[in-house]
């Protein structure tokens, strides 16, 4: 709960510094702006108006006579023979006088400056004039393109001549502006995605080493839970060949006293060494199980394991086929967990076997592995369930409807042992036919005597 707590008092730290990062950038980009717009907007308003005091504007007094006649010929026009508006016609021949652009560009120039910007001509109101006669004509019911909001005013102007009266704004729109500003803001960008990603790589390899800490303490649990459960193996054995030289026909019988009397030894000598994994929960560090092989005499050991588990299972033991037909005697294993292996592989064939449960236990080494299967008579594993049945802690439908006791543990520590000893392990099953699964150990697997 604390740790759960502490994550969440951090995630939502970073959240408030990013926010905190967001709010500074932001206002440093605005202020970043308004002194942009200030610093060209004072210099395109100085650049209009130094056009403005040139003496000779022969390009100015040629656009106003052309719509002086322009204004002309929409008074005395029929307006539904027109095709466009007097504003339209107006602005059209207004912005294709480029003097002022021109101008502005080559001003901004000398002040060492080279921006980007688009030239825009707004008119306000535009009124024909007769003698006395004046019609507005704009605004009308047609409006025209203005500027964008961003765009800076160089400056406004009226004129008016015989048969019109104008106004209209000249706007400058720097189109690279927001370029120009990040320019300038790079140290201040830079510094801060450098905060947020230390901030952000601090916080995540805490959370990491906080889950794998998790993950650890969890994988321990989980082993000494499985290991406990797999001490009844052997507890269980003991039990029944107690019981069993406490029987007075057996007393008798010196070969299976001395048989029982193996047998307590060799389920003392696992349990010892059970009881020395459980010990060492090392184990799962850094995912690696830590083997301890040895040469192990592979039929003997099979036999070994298949007699005390039916004798474990008394008068309930399964109908038990064991095949061996291998050519190799020895193979470097580690005998506590592959014992434990076998084991719970027979111990799921029973939970999950009808009635009467039939297990077949093959071993053979024909092609170039150790290959052992348990093949057992169970209503089998449904299709979509296979890919899942090695994963840690799931557990089947089958297991959840007769309600089977387990963690989840056994095949995913089944799994883990394979795959130590270079092996592999596979399932296959159809529903209703039981299921089969597979164990492939190299006969060469590359394990060291330490």
């Amino acid at each position: 709960m604390k740790s759960q707590f502490l994550i969440w008092l951090s995630a939502l730290a970073l959240l408030v510094l990013i926010a905190v990062q967001y709010i500074f950038i932001t206002e440093t980009y605005r202020t970043k702006k308004d002194q942009f717009d200030t610093k060209f907007g004072g210099l395109v308003k100085d650049g209009m108006i130094a056009f403005n005091n040139q003496d000779f504007k022969f390009g100015l007094d040629s656009v106003l006579y052309v719509l002086d006649n322009l204004a002309v010929d929409y008074l005395f026009s029929d307006p539904d023979t027109l095709d466009r508006s007097p504003a339209q016609s107006f602005q059209e021949i207004l912005m294709n006088y480029r003097d002022p652009e021109i101008f502005l560009r080559d001003h901004i120039r000398k002040a060492g400056e080279d921006p980007v910007f688009t030239y825009y001509l707004q008119i306000n109101e535009l009124f024909l004039l007769d003698m006395g006669f004046e019609q507005q004509v704009y605004p009308d019911t047609i409006p025209l393109p203005v500027a964008p909001d961003e765009a800076l005013l160089a400056g406004s102007y009226n004129h008016e001549r015989n048969f019109f009266r104008i106004s209209y704004d000249i706007y400058i729109n720097f189109t690279n502006r927001s370029r120009l500003i990040l320019n300038e803001m790079w140290l201040i960008l830079a510094l801060a995605i450098l905060t947020l990603l230390l901030v952000f790589t601090v916080f995540y390899i805490t959370l990491r080493n906080m889950l794998l800490q998790k993950r650890l303490s969890d994988m321990k649990t989980d082993f000494i839970n499985n290991m406990t459960h797999e001490l009844k193996t052997p507890l269980s054995t003991i039990s029944v060949a107690s019981s069993s030289l406490g029987n007075r026909s057996i007393i008798q019988q010196e070969e299976k006293v001395e048989e029982l009397s193996k047998l307590i030894k060799r389920q003392n000598r696992h349990l010892s060494e059970l009881i020395d994994r459980i010990l060492d929960i090392n184990i799962w560090e850094k995912d690696q199980v830590k083997l301890k092989p040895e040469h192990i005499h592979i039929e003997g050991w099979i036999r070994e394991l298949v007699d005390a588990f039916s004798l474990e299972q008394g008068n309930a033991s399964p109908v038990l086929d064991l095949q061996v037909e291998i050519q190799v005697e020895t193979l470097l294993l580690d005998r506590v967990h592959m014992s434990t292996v076998i084991n719970n592989l027979l111990s799921n064939a029973v939970k999950y076997g009808r009635s009467p449960c039939r297990i077949t236990v093959n071993v053979n080494d024909k092609t170039g592995f150790l290959s052992i299967s348990v093949t057992d008579n169970g209503p089998g594993i449904k299709k979509e369930e296979l890919k899942h049945i090695f994963e840690k802690f799931y557990r089947g439908q089958e297991s959840k409807q007769r309600v089977i006791k387990g963690l989840g543990l056994g095949l995913f520590y089944v799994k883990q042992i394979v795959e130590a000893h270079e092996g592999t392990i596979t399932v296959h099953s159809n529903p209703g036919k039981g299921a089969q699964f597979n164990i492939k150990i190299p006969i060469e697997n590359g394990l060291i005597i330490g």
